[in-house]
């Protein structure tokens, strides 16, 4: 299953400004399905951006490889 990277536009409580922040990340195969998991799972705030290739995990140092994950 595919990794989802999704943005939210909020407003800054400290600053008063519109900033953009990262969402969740969603798991789901297509962009389609993230996109509409967001607006069905009450996350319709989140705008999928793209698609989370890899990330290292922080304790172990270890690069997890989303793209080649079956």
């Amino acid at each position: 299953m595919k990794k989802w990277v999704t943005e939210i536009l909020a407003i800054d409580p400290v600053s008063g400004q519109l900033k953009t922040y990262g969402g969740p990340h969603i798991d789901a195969s297509t962009w389609e399905e993230a996109t509409r998991f967001c607006q069905t799972n009450g996350l319709g705030y989140c705008r999928v951006v793209g698609q989370l290739i890899a990330e290292v995990d922080e304790k172990t140092g270890v690069k997890i490889d989303y793209d080649n994950l079956n």
